[in-house]
This record gives C-alpha cells, sequence and structure tokens, in this order.
C-alpha cells in the first residue's frame, strides 16, 4: 500500500472516530460568580441567621460547603458556600460525599457552634462569620480570584484553610496572621476627593476603572456610565465636576437602592440574577422574586447546569482525541514531506546527466587540488553556487 493510500484510509477512520468521540462529549456551562455589589444584599438578607446554631457541615464538592444550621423561630436552614463563587440560603442540598480534611477540621471547630455576626468586609469579595463556641472563631470566604475558605481564632491567626498560598503583600498560612487584600476605595463608604482623584489618575476608560479599580464589575460599572449620561468609553481624566458629581450620586445610589430581585432572561436563557432592576437590561423579561436568595435559589435550581465532574470515562475520551489529533498532525506533516521529497528525486532524476558531469569534474578536481582551491577555481560556475570546504560539499543548483 502506498503512503497516499494509507494516509486516506487513516484520515476517513480518524474523521469518524473523531466524530464518535465528540458525540459522547458533554457541552459544559458558564460558571458565576458575584459582583461586589451583589454580596450586600445577600449578606444583608443572611442576617436572620445570626444566633444560628450550627447542626453539620457538608462537603459535596472540593470548593463547595453546605453549612446546615437551626435558627429559632425559622427551622432547619441550608447555607452553601461555594468559594470564589456564591454564598445563598438553598432549598435542598447534594447528596453528601466523604467529607474532605478541612470539612472534618470545620466539623471539629465549628459544630454545635453559634453564629453571633456575618458581616461583608467593607466593599471586598469577602464574607466573614463570628462563632462563639468555647472561644470565638472567624470563617472567612473570599470570593475573589479563585477563591478561598478560612478559618481562624479571635485573633484572626489561621487555623486551617482550604488553599494555601503565598503572595508578595500577603499569604494564607497555617499559624499566620490573616490580613485582608488592600483595598483603593471603599465605594460603601468614601469621600468624595477620593473618588475624583481615582478618576483624576487612572488610565483606563470610565467602565474600565469604575469596574477594576473602584470594584463595582462589569455590568454595574455599565449602569453608573448609563444613570451618568456618561460614554463608558469616555476618559475619565477629561470629565468635569458635575459629571463626577453625578458618578458620585450614582453609586452611593446602588447600595441605597430598593431590594426587587429578578432573574433576566435573553430570550429563553437566563442572563443575569440581580437585587434590583438595572437599566441596561431594559427591554428584557423579567422574573421577580420576593428576596434574592430566593432568586438565586431559583436560579440554580432552574436555569443553571453546573459543569459535570469528569468521569474516568470522560478522561479517556479527552486522551483519546489528544492522541487522534496529534496523529493527523504527523499525517498532515508526513504528507507535506512526501511531497517536496518527491520533487526533489525528479528534479534530480531530469537533471541526472549534468549531476553525472558535475561529479565527474570534482573527482578530477580532488585529485589536483585541495578544497579551498576547488572553492575559488569555481567562483561563477553556472551549476555550482556554493563550495563549503569545511563540510567537503557542494550545492548545485537547477
Amino acid at each position: 500500500m502506498g503512503f497516499k493510500a494509507f494516509r486516506r484510509i487513516f484520515y476517513l477512520l480518524a474523521d469518524k472516530w473523531l466524530r464518535f468521540i465528540y458525540s459522547l462529549s458533554f457541552t459544559s456551562i458558564m460558571k458565576t460568580n458575584f459582583a461586589s455589589i451583589e454580596l450586600h444584599y445577600i449578606v444583608d438578607e443572611l442576617q436572620f441567621l445570626v444566633d444560628g446554631k450550627i447542626d453539620n457541615i457538608y462537603n459535596p464538592e472540593k470548593d463547595e460547603f453546605i453549612l446546615q444550621m437551626h435558627v429559632p423561630n425559622k427551622g432547619k436552614q441550608i447555607l452553601r458556600i461555594v468559594s470564589g463563587k456564591v454564598i445563598y440560603i438553598a432549598s435542598s442540598k447534594k447528596p453528601a460525599e466523604e467529607p474532605s480534611g478541612f470539612c472534618m477540621f470545620l466539623r471539629k471547630h465549628l459544630g454545635n457552634a453559634r453564629l453571633r455576626e456575618v458581616r461583608q468586609i467593607y466593599s471586598e469579595r469577602i464574607v466573614e462569620f463570628v462563632f462563639g463556641k468555647e472561644d470565638e472563631q472567624r470563617l472567612i470566604v473570599e470570593f475573589f480570584g479563585k477563591g478561598n475558605v478560612i478559618l481562624c481564632d479571635k485573633e484572626h491567626t489561621i487555623l486551617s484553610a482550604l488553599v494555601y498560598h503565598k503572595w508578595k503583600d500577603r499569604e494564607i498560612m497555617a499559624r499566620s496572621k490573616y490580613t485582608y487584600p488592600k483595598m483603593n476605595i471603599n465605594f460603601m463608604d468614601f469621600k468624595a476627593e477620593e473618588i475624583k482623584e481615582l478618576l483624576k489618575k487612572t488610565d483606563k476608560s470610565l467602565v474600565k476603572c469604575l469596574a477594576a479599580e473602584l470594584g463595582l464589575g462589569g455590568s454595574y460599572s455599565e449602569e453608573i456610565c448609563l444613570i451618568s449620561g456618561l460614554d463608558k468609553g469616555s476618559n475619565p481624566n477629561e470629565l468635569g465636576d458635575k459629571e463626577i458629581k453625578g458618578i458620585i450620586k450614582s453609586v452611593k445610589g446602588l447600595t441605597d437602592n430598593n431590594v426587587k430581585p429578578s432573574i433576566v432572561y435573553e430570550g429563553d436563557n437566563a442572563k443575569d440574577v440581580v437585587p434590583f432592576s438595572l437599566g441596561i437590561y431594559k427591554g428584557l423579561k423579567e422574573k421577580e422574586f420576593k428576596s434574592y436568595n430566593e432568586a438565586i435559589d431559583y436560579f440554580f435550581i432552574n436555569e443553571f447546569k453546573e459543569e459535570k465532574k469528569k468521569t474516568s470515562q470522560e478522561k479517556e475520551i479527552e486522551r483519546l482525541k489528544r492522541i487522534v489529533e496529534s496523529q493527523l498532525g504527523s499525517i498532515s506533516e508526513l504528507g507535506s514531506k512526501e511531497t517536496k521529497e518527491r520533487e526533489k528525486a525528479e528534479l534530480i532524476y531530469q537533471n541526472y546527466g549534468l549531476l553525472s558531469n558535475v561529479l565527474e569534474e570534482m573527482k578530477k578536481a580532488k585529485e589536483k587540488y585541495d578544497w579551498k582551491e576547488i572553492k575559488n577555481r569555481l567562483k561563477g560556475h553556472k551549476l555550482i553556487k556554493s563550495v563549503n570546504a569545511k563540510d567537503k560539499t557542494i550545492e548545485v543548483e537547477f
């Protein structure tokens, strides 16, 4: 069987195999997380948990924790925490798997503990739970970056954490002191001059400055621009006092809004879950709820499809896909090389007579001269373009 025939058969089989593999694959659904302003409203609704007692702690996934609590006059409550993503009161919990070592550590230290306080740290995406058992302990949940869950004592000394990490200016390590990330501005409690200075110093567009440097996030930064009547792509350095005052008023209005939770739909798909109506979603369908927690719970039960955990079969499918794709690439490369080598061979065959004469001339020249002298004598030759005296080779061009 020739190479081309083999390649044709391989491509045909590979194409069918890849189609079969891809048919077994699942579609990943985008994950979600909370903006700082959304955490503000969530934490406000979680205040009813204060004085509740921890019944148990579950660990359905590595980065997911269920705090099952009993709250006086409210009964059993299920607080779902997904590190770096979401926190809310769920109407049901996933089947419990084997608890991790960190989950067992939390059970040991927080079992039967009463919740004394729950708060958001300034405008950071951090929620802190203060529990009082024999000694006060603090469960800190971070929702920025990849997230983290950290248990500290009353002095903020880290007892244990889901993930240990070191940065340039802070670290999450056992027995080290937990420090909050350094903030630029707390947009929930700021002075007008702080906003003015931020806008004058930034090198970003208005919407990016509000989203990243003020910490509002994308949707709410666009909302500020819309309410203030400003182009989101405008240069903050060029804004006048009147425009800056409009921005300051709009930012303060975000935290004073009347709660009117809803899920926003774009067509049949849920686009966002918001604590109050946003002008940027005007014209889109909204489904309203009594509380923000209820809206989030409904979203995760009815609208959000979480990414499946990869089974051993799916991992094997991915491995086979990589092998097949790699072999297809190798076949393509070999085919290209074959074409080039065939062209060279045909060119040599067509000029066999000329090559024979050149080789004969070189044979005679070697009997009389050294390679350095041969190189000098062959300068300007019609066919021989270069002579490498060191390697004792010649380059012939047709």
